[in-house]
């Protein structure tokens, strides 16, 4: 095979710079257009109106309005969805008495979505004179014109600490009560607590159930449920449900 001579070998080098040249070029404007296409797209999601927001859509409400929740959530209607503080609205939501818990989400091209879980009242207490809902937090967040259909709790202390953290407990329990056993939750009278530690159950036909606190409450129905129907008892402790007992 002929060797290439000088001048055939430069030839070559150089349609092979040019090429490589080409290359880049092609690479660069290329890249060039992606970045363009980018910062394009960034501009229209961060600070065009075409995806501002201008819509608050809301659900879960039952007890509140939506206008009312739209209203606290103070959203900035033309403002781009990609920069609304989501935070902020949940934040401004939650400050309702009756809201419990709220997520805000974007939904594009332009709507702020809401959605809303109201607290739900699983029993009422008598505060400053008036009758309140409490929920399973043990929150006070409603009034009530007369006693509800639901189970009385009572707590008998100034502290505001262990006042709220008796509420706490108590609305606990009740709620785990209501969904695991109703039956039992329909033969109590009230319950009553001066502190998380201890609360107390009295049933309606004068026996009472010493609980404790809130914690292990699944096991503590198992065993006073059993106590209930087996041991003739005044007074059932429960409140370390391994070692329950029985007080004539």
């Amino acid at each position: 095979m002929a060797s290439r001579g000088p001048d055939e070998t430069r030839r070559l080098f150089g349609r092979r710079r040019r090429a490589a040249r080409r290359h880049t070029v092609v690479r660069v404007l290329l890249a060039s257009a992606v970045v363009a296409v980018l910062l394009a797209g960034a501009w229209v999601v961060a600070f065009s109106s075409l995806l501002a927001a201008d819509d608050v859509e809301i659900t879960g409400t039952d007890q509140l309005t939506k206008t009312e929740v739209e209203a606290t959530a103070d959203v900035p209607i033309g403002r781009p969805l990609a920069r609304i503080d989501l935070d902020a609205i949940e934040e401004r939501v939650r400050s309702l008495p009756l809201v419990e818990s709220v997520e805000a989400s974007r939904s594009w091209p332009g709507t702020v979505r809401l959605r809303v879980t109201e607290r739900t009242a699983v029993a009422w207490a008598e505060i400053d004179g008036e009758i309140r809902g409490i929920d399973r937090f043990g929150a006070s967040f409603r009034r009530f014109d007369e006693p509800p259909a639901l189970t009385q709790i009572r707590v008998d202390t100034r502290d505001p600490r262990d006042r709220q953290q008796a509420f706490e407990g108590l609305g606990a329990v009740v709620a785990t009560l209501s969904s695991s056993a109703p039956d039992l939750l329909a033969a109590i009278a009230y319950g009553e607590a001066q502190t998380q530690d201890s609360l107390t159950f009295e049933l309606a036909d004068g026996r009472s159930i010493r609980w404790g606190s809130a914690e292990d409450s699944a096991r503590k129905i198992e065993v006073v449920s059993a106590l209930l129907g087996s041991v003739d008892a005044a007074e059932y402790d429960v409140s370390a449900p391994e070692q329950p007992t029985t007080r004539e």
